[in-house]
């Protein structure tokens, strides 16, 4: 099946390659926490919530190793 806007498919491409790098949940949901302004660590685990203080740092380490790719 051929799409019918061909220029779409680029912009589908390299949103599909960042969802794959950052597609995790807890990923996603410090993206939008952060993307409503900065906030110290235990703020962010509040909004959050359910996330535990090991997978939030693990988290908050990997997000700028994958900044750097998709800017690369």
């Amino acid at each position: 099946m051929k799409p019918s806007h061909p220029h779409l498919t680029e912009n589908c491409k390299a949103i599909s390659e960042i969802l794959s790098r950052v597609g995790d949940k807890w990923s996603v949901l410090v993206v939008v926490a952060l993307g409503k302004g900065a906030m110290r660590f235990n703020e962010l685990r509040r909004n959050i919530g359910g996330v535990s203080q090991k997978m939030l740092t693990t988290t908050l380490r990997v997000l700028p190793l994958i900044a750097d790719a998709l800017r690369g």
